[in-house]
């Protein structure tokens, strides 16, 4: 059926690719000038390892030439094809990245060295850091090359434990001739049979003669309208003993988004002479989506028995509703970047300054209650088929009858965040003569974030007699996963329009509001040289941080019984100095095989969540949860040791291991409070707090070859794939042995195997992440996992001419789910399936 869906529209877009040859070719950027000029190598495969062979630290660099082998669509799942990291996914898309076993909160990432920033603080996962950035909004088509520094310098940030992501941005320095690179697609997402759109313009070149001015500009567009279906769960424990599965709630959730992916970025270079550029730089790039979440939810009491008529069954009262979700965000990043590269005598000068700016803007969050007033009694199994539970009415009418759900409530939120930096660095680079190709090289670097979070909120309770029966865009939906009735779906519109002509305000969200100031001052200083056959770096950076939290809670004035509290804004500063050192060795028994040996020291600043100053309670749950602006950061000792043996066409074998150190490690801990707040009730309280030691270790595999001395059509056979393994541990709990790192997967790979012969390539890739700890929970029974997930991959490509190609793709051929459990896999809380995802188009070149 896959087959028989690819086939026209690889067909239709071949011949539209026929229809549109141009009259004559130029070079791509990136690739041989076929005039014989000079251009452009960094989109190259070759020219990324060797550089890589090259390198003084431990780095992995996937050039464009390779990205454009997979499938991918944004620069998270591009990174997922790099050793050692592991891909978190949203809605079937990669979103964020994970490092060597820590999480997007812990890693850096840059694009030309410019800090990226993070755009949503309430959608970074892991620990409520608000640092992972989110990659799915850097389109692809936007970087000549993806490098993972996974052991730093010293004239790198110090952020990034896991390690640092480097997203270079294309440049038309060295092309010869103008350009014009145009990528169409189009396919369907099966799940649905949704269509989708994307497509790419890069323009570039130099615009005089003497070819000293070039510019770049790089258009990106997709255009995409995802369905899919979730099953949520969530159990009460205990009830029964035996088998332990009560569900406190189910929810049946149908997913309709449209998603709307744009990039600009552009690059203006002058270089005068030799040795001689400055440069401007901007990238503009995000997605905006919206959604219409449709959710049939039946709430249980918690009184659940064994049903007498099915032992793998439950029986319990419970109520049901009807919702609709219709929520409209834009996520954007901008970065814009002036500088310059000077040789001048024996000085090497590097200087820019920078402005980047992450923002997220949810224009409106409608969620609309209809309420069924009815009591059922509902047997159900969610032993037999864990994934997809059974459920029938014992006793009761009505549970799937429109007419009696009526509109109880509609709530709206909106929030607009910004997280915005003013940067600017200087190093100075001079040759010493002690060792051969030996440089001192010393500089310093300024940083002025201010990252605020503004969620509103507001509540109409409607009172009126609007019924689902009424308010339904359609007939019943009793195909939810082939066999589930949710009803009909309901009309988000008029919704909308009842709520805003209600008069209700949105209102400040205090406990989800923070306005920070974080500003780095920082220094470095390093040595490079060789000795023979060796080759050291040896440095130290300085960090300067001062940062001031700022939120509203709870103010206390007075003491004893003449305390009293009230509620205004707070504000705490924090200061702290950091010094990290570094020795890398880099041993050639021969160009070809290296040997490294590495002492390298990085950290990670703690979460703009984690240090609020409001305390969020529940009084009905007799709980709080309260964050700690004296959290100290998460300082780590890093040693690796890696052999790596360089084969031709860009090809590798490697083999690594390394150790993570962390002190103060950020966890979510808490206990009993009595008497809390003077209520003289016993609370749960929860807080952030710094372990002493935490630690990640393990082996890091690549093997990458062409299989050129095969004979006839073997010898286009080709692989490239690596493993990665991680033992990580961390007391999340003080009074219990250690976990496993939040979010660090114990095993990742990726294996491709390829066929590139002529004019076709051909590639199945496949990757595969273990379960990992997702969220900490009161108990190991309730903490949560992402389960396993094994993906498998097609991409396919014809050059019909020098200028025009043809390809096709086809995303999650396994149908791997998105699956979270409580405690042991038999209690899953979540899965997505997203069925095939495929695609065919055309590549010109101009």
């Amino acid at each position: 059926m896959i087959v028989m869906r690819l086939v026209p529209l690889v067909v239709s877009m071949a011949a539209l690719a026929v229809s549109l040859l141009p009259g004559t070719a130029q070079a791509e950027a990136g690739s041989d000038d076929r005039s014989g000029g000079i251009v452009v190598t960094a989109r190259l495969a070759k020219t990324a390892r060797t550089e890589q062979q090259l390198a003084p630290n431990l780095v992995t660099i996937q050039s464009a030439e390779t990205i454009a082998k997979y499938p991918d669509i944004n620069a998270a799942e591009a990174l997922s094809r790099m050793p050692g990291v592991a891909l978190s996914i949203d809605t079937s898309e990669g979103r964020f990245v994970n490092i060597r076993g820590l999480d997007g909160n812990l890693d850096g990432a840059t694009i030309g060295g410019v800090v990226l920033l993070n755009t949503q603080p309430g959608g970074t996962y892991f620990n409520s850091a608000a640092r992972a950035v989110e990659f799915d909004t850097v389109p692809i088509g936007a970087v000549d090359r993806i490098t993972v520094i996974k052991t730093g310098l010293p004239d790198h940030d110090a952020e990034g434990i896991g390690g640092t992501v480097e997203l270079t941005p294309r440049t038309a320095v060295g092309l010869s001739h103008l350009f014009a690179d145009v990528m169409v697609a189009g396919g369907v997402e099966t799940f649905k049979d949704n269509p989708f759109y994307r497509d790419e313009i890069v323009v570039g070149g130099p615009i005089d003669k003497a070819h000293t001015l070039s510019f770049m500009l790089t258009q990106y567009l997709h255009n995409d309208r995802r369905a899919f279906h979730d099953i949520e769960a969530g159990y009460i424990d205990g009830q029964p003993a035996v088998p332990d599965k009560a569900f406190g709630g189910l929810e049946l959730r149908n997913y309709d988004y449209h998603r709307q992916r744009f990039g600009y970025s552009g690059e203006f270079d002058y270089v005068p002479a030799d040795g001689q550029r400055y440069y401007l730089r901007a990238s503009y790039a995000g997605y905006n989506e919206h959604v219409y979440r449709n959710r049939f939810e039946i709430d249980f009491d918690g009184n659940a028995a064994v049903n007498p008529a099915n032992a793998n069954g439950l029986m319990d009262t419970a109520t049901a509703v009807k919702t609709l979700r219709d929520e409209d965000e834009t996520h954007k990043n901008l970065v814009v970047q002036l500088g310059g590269d000077n040789h001048w005598g024996k000085a090497h000068v590097e200087y820019w300054g920078a402005y980047s700016r992450a923002s997220y803007d949810k224009h409106f969050d409608y969620n609309s209650t209809f309420a069924n007033p009815n009591g059922y009694t509902i047997a159900y199994d969610n032993t037999t088929n864990p994934n997809y539970p059974s459920y029938s009415v014992a006793s009761g009418n009505g549970l799937l009858d429109p007419s009696l759900y009526a509109l109880a409530s509609i709530t709206n939120a909106a929030e607009h965040d910004r997280d915005q930096e003013w940067s600017g660095a200087a190093s100075i680079g001079l040759p010493v003569g002690v060792a051969d190709n030996d440089e001192v090289k010393f500089g310093a670097k300024l940083r002025f974030r201010h990252k605020v979070a503004n969620p509103f909120t507001g509540k109409y309770g409607y009172p009126g007699s609007l019924t689902l029966a009424q308010g339904a865009a359609g007939g019943a939906i009793t195909n939810f996963y082939g066999s589930y009735n949710i009803m009909p779906k309901i009309s988000g519109a008029p919704l909308r329009t009842i709520f805003d002509q209600s008069g209700t305000s949105l209102t400040l969200n205090t406990g989800g509001f923070f306005d920070d100031d974080e500003d780095v001052t920082a220094g470095f200083i390093q040595y490079k040289g060789d000795l023979g056959q060796l080759g050291v770096l040896a440095g130290l950076r300085f960090e300067h941080t001062s940062a001031t939290y700022r939120g509203i809670g709870a103010i206390v004035s007075g003491t004893g019984a003449a305390a009293t509290t009230t509620t205004g804004p707070i504000s705490t500063a924090h200061r702290y100095d950091n010094v990290f050192p570094t020795v890398q060795l880099r041993y050639a028994f021969r160009p070809t095989l290296l040997l490294r040996a590495t002492y390298s020291t990085g950290f990670a600043r703690p979460g703009f969540y984690q240090t609020q100053q409001n305390t969020s309670v529940d009084t009905g749950a007799q709980t709080a949860s309260t964050g700690n602006p004296n959290l100290l950061p998460t300082y780590s000792h890093n040693f690796d040791l890696a052999l790596e043996y360089y084969l031709p066409d860009a090809g590798i074998v490697s083999l690594g291991v390394f150790d993570k150190e962390m002190l103060d490690y950020i966890v979510t801990r808490g206990g009993p409070v009595t008497n809390y707040a003077g209520t003289g009730n016993t609370y749960v309280v929860q807080s952030y707090q710094n372990a002493r030691h935490a630690h990640a270790r393990g082996i890091e595999a690549n093997f990458v070859d062409h299989f050129r001395g095969l004979p006839g059509l073997l010898g286009g056979l080709g692989v490239d794939a690596n493993l990665t393994y991680v033992d990580s541990g961390v007391a999340v709990r003080a009074d219990q042995p250690s976990v496993a790192l939040p979010g660090a997967f114990a095993w990742s790979w990726n294996a491709a195997v390829f066929w590139e012969k002529g004019k076709t390539k051909l590639r199945l890739a496949s990757q595969f992440e273990s379960s990992v700890l997702f969220g900490v929970g009161g108990s190991r029974a309730t903490d949560v996992f992402q389960d396993s997930r094994t993906t498998l991959d097609f991409n396919g490509s014809y050059e019909v001419t020098d200028r025009v190609q043809v390809f096709c793709n086809a995303k999650n051929l396994t149908n791997a789910p998105l699956r979270f459990y409580e405690g042991t896999p038999s209690r899953p809380i979540q899965r997505e399936y997203y069925d095939v995802t495929l695609e065919s188009g055309v590549k010109l070149k101009f």
